[in-house]
């Protein structure tokens, strides 16, 4: 797995911060249904145990422990869209992979989509 920030999303990192990307937890029986978020934390603010992940620029990106172990196998770019003085982060990751994850169903990204 390696995750590379667009020139756009390293130039959109404050001083001190990192790509934290998220899992949010959507199913009610366990933990591995949920969905993915990325978003901008200070490095000395994130959650405990965030896995760090193989990434360019190193050190700039982490990752919830459920989440990451999801992301295996799979490169991942992210990159930053401004609004106005707003930056949102965004994946390349298709919009339904949390679910697909935990189906183990997570498409490869040279595969065709499904129809």
């Amino acid at each position: 797995m390696v995750i590379r920030l667009t020139g756009r999303a390293q130039e959109a990192l404050r001083p001190g911060e990192v790509v934290f990307l998220d899992w949010h937890v959507t199913g009610l029986c366990c933990a591995d249904a949920g969905e993915f978020s990325v978003r901008a934390v200070q490095a000395a603010k994130l959650p405990r145990r965030m896995q760090p992940v193989h990434d360019s620029p190193p050190g700039s990106v982490f990752a919830h422990p459920v989440g990451w172990a999801h992301l295996t196998n799979r490169d991942v770019t992210v990159d930053c869209r401004r609004i106005g003085r707003w930056r949102r982060f965004v994946t390349d990751l298709p919009t339904d992979a949390g679910l697909r994850a935990c189906l183990g169903r997570l498409a490869d990204s040279t595969a065709p989509p499904d129809s």
